[in-house]
């Protein structure tokens, strides 16, 4: 059974679910490039980022520098966040979506079993396996949109810590070159 066939046999429902893959592995992906193209050891280029900030506020007062510098941080942050919004929604939504796909399907099947006179129980038992699909088909996007989500939240935690501590680290500099 290729990909097709699959969605079209749970239905409709499989075609939103399909619609909703489509738009996750694209901000997987996305994100997946954005946080390998950052990296340069994650902290180097937050550090690298937050110096050259820095270095061109020498002028100002530290207040200035600092204000300056927590709002490059918070821009910063915002960046690193971009659409993970999106994977924590289709983690949250797809087996929902999933599951009324299959309570449809249950009930297309049983009125097709009470419109007719004999239960025939291979009918019955297709009905079922076609609308379990789009459980199915909700869980196999969740848990993999879930999983990147996660992982991309603890590289922005590793990030922030590695913010938290350039200031510390600047002025442990600063403090030992005076």
């Amino acid at each position: 059974m290729n990909l097709i066939q699959f969605i079209n046999k749970g239905g409709p429902i499989n075609w939103v679910l399909f619609a909703l893959m489509c738009f996750c592995l694209c901000q997987c992906i996305e994100r997946g490039m954005y946080y390998f193209q950052t990296r340069k050891g994650s902290k180097k280029y937050v550090i690298s980022r937050l110096r050259e900030k820095r270095s061109s506020l020498q002028n100002g007062t530290d207040d200035e520098r600092k204000k300056i510098l927590e709002r490059e941080a918070e821009l910063l942050y915002y960046e690193m966040n971009r659409g993970l919004w999106f994977l924590n929604f289709t983690s949250a939504v797809a087996p929902s979506i999933g599951l009324l796909g299959t309570v449809t399907g249950l009930i297309s099947a049983f009125s097709k079993m009470a419109e007719v006179e004999a239960v025939n129980i291979q009918d019955l038992s297709g009905g079922i396996w076609e609308a379990m699909l789009t459980t199915a088909f909700g869980m196999i996007i969740s848990i993999p949109s879930l999983l990147c989500y996660r992982t991309f939240k603890r590289i922005i935690e590793k990030r922030v810590l590695a913010m938290s501590l350039f200031d510390e680290t600047e002025k442990d500099n600063a403090a030992h070159s005076a």
